[in-house]
Parts: C-alpha cells; sequence; structure tokens
C-alpha cells in the first residue's frame, strides 16, 4: 500500500510524459508489490468481508445507513474540491462529464433510480449473475498467477523490453503505435532468452476473450449507453469521445500485433 502510495504521487507530480525508461525502473518495485498482494491480498479481504458481513448480520439497515454516511461525508469534505477540480479543467470533455455526473446523481438514491431506469429487470440480473462469475473466475486467475510466480517471471519479461524500448523516437509510454512499437519487435525478435512468461499469456488470453464476450453480449445495452449520453454532451465533446475511442483501437491494435507475434507456446 505504501509502495502504491508513492508511486501514485510520483506519477501525479510528473509534468512531462511518462517514458518505457521510468516505467522498466518500477518494474522492481511493481514485482515486490505484487508478490506482497500475493501473500496478504486474500486474507486480507477476508478479514474485511467477514467484518461487514456481521455488521450486516447485526443490523438490517447497515447498508443504508453506511451510504448515507458517505454521503454526509461526501458533501462536507469532497464535493466543493470536485467541483474545483471540474471548474479547473482544461479539458472540456472531462468538465462536461463531471458537471453532468453532479447535476444528476446527488445521491445514492440518484444512482439506484438512475440504473433501474436504463437497465431492465432481465438486464440487472443478467449483468449481476455475470459479475459473480467473472468474481470466481478472477480470484481463480489471479491465485494461479501467484502460485506461478507470476509477478517474478512478469518483471524479468517486461523491465528488460521497457528498456529496449526507450530511447530513439520512443519517448512516451502513452503511444506505442510506430518507434515504440518497432522497438518492441526488434528486440524481442532478437532475444530468445526473453520470452513472454506461459503464465502471463494466460491471462491475456483470458482478457481477450472476456472482453469478447462482453462485447458480444451487452452490445446493445453499450449501444443505448452511448446514444444517451451522446445526446446530453455538446458536439466537442463528442468529438473528443470519438478520438480517444479510436486512439484507443490504434495502439491497442499495435500491441496485439506484436503480441500475437511474439507469444509463447504453451502446453
Amino acid at each position: 500500500m505504501c509502495y502504491g502510495y508513492t508511486m501514485k504521487k510520483k506519477y501525479e507530480n510528473q509534468t512531462g510524459p511518462v517514458s518505457y525508461g521510468q516505467l522498466a525502473g518500477d518494474m522492481d518495485g511493481v514485482r515486490d508489490m505484487g508478490n506482497l498482494a500475493c501473500g496478504h491480498a486474500r486474507a486480507c479481504y477476508d478479514q474485511i468481508a467477514a467484518a461487514v458481513q456481521s455488521c450486516m448480520d447485526g443490523n438490517s439497515n447497515f447498508v443504508e445507513q453506511t451510504l448515507a454516511a458517505a454521503e454526509v461525508m461526501y458533501r462536507a469534505t469532497y464535493k466543493s474540491q470536485v467541483q474545483q477540480i471540474a471548474a479547473g479543467s482544461s479539458e472540456p470533455l472531462f468538465k462536461e462529464l463531471a458537471n453532468l455526473v453532479m447535476d444528476n446523481f446527488n445521491s445514492a438514491a440518484d444512482v439506484e433510480a438512475a440504473l433501474k431506469s436504463f437497465f431492465s429487470e432481465e438486464d440487472q440480473s443478467q449483468i449481476a449473475a455475470d459479475a459473480e462469475v467473472a468474481r470466481q473466475q478472477f480470484i481463480s486467475i489471479a491465485q494461479g498467477f501467484c502460485d506461478d510466480g507470476c509477478f517474478d517471471k512478469s518483471a524479468a519479461f517486461f523491465k528488460p523490453l521497457f528498456s529496449a524500448m526507450d530511447g530513439g523516437q520512443c519517448t512516451v509510454a502513452s503511444d506505442f503505435c510506430g518507434h515504440c512499437q518497432e522497438n518492441a519487435a526488434n528486440f524481442l525478435d532478437g532475444n530468445q532468452n526473453v520470452v513472454m512468461p506461459c503464465c502471463l499469456k494466460k491471462v491475456a488470453e483470458t482478457g481477450f476473450r472476456a472482453y469478447n464476450r462482453v462485447e458480444e453480449k451487452y452490445r446493445s445495452i453499450i449501444d443505448r449507453f452511448d446514444a444517451d449520453l451522446s445526446e446530453q454532451l455538446s458536439d466537442e465533446a463528442n468529438y473528443r469521445i470519438k478520438g480517444i475511442v479510436n486512439e484507443l483501437k490504434e495502439q491497442s491494435a499495435c500491441i496485439k500485433e506484436v503480441y500475437d507475434a511474439n507469444k509463447p507456446e504453451c502446453a
């Protein structure tokens, strides 16, 4: 937790772009934080879950009272800060989205009402069931990732890869396509000792399949949400969203191209 907070502050306070060299330098810390989570996260979650369940068993109104207390704390402590951040933002899209949320959602009851108006009871039941399946799958995959020592293996893979990608005209970690992609492909093609671990490939393949399932199963709901949101935003904000989506698709395609060309053969 301390390391995560330190990294959060480090990157928040950085004024220039993040480079792949910086990411390479932080891989050892990410590895150690991941291994710490492997050793303690499940037990910590179980302890918290048990405490919450004990509160719910002893107070039938625990959830409602907790949400009400959170609303009071938000209004007293954070609402003005959120308003200031939105007002001072130079990004029109963020400003519009923040104002839209603040105008329409002032309580947990507002959120619940919006969900009920947007999703049918059948949709809600299906989403809840799928979410529980996804939760169980995540627990299983995370446990396998930890049991395989995959944080160590992944750090050993990414650290030299990111170091090799850094430099030349690859200067910004958020832009993979082009020079960074070329550096990555050249490094992986010429280094037989640096191979993606199979445990990492397993997670990646699971993620691809999960994305495709969501895209196929919930496409109509996603389209309905997009249309509803678009009607409430300006032309400038909608244009910005379209640009972000296209950029994400382009970067994802470049990453997938390098991944497909270098993924290992695993049992």
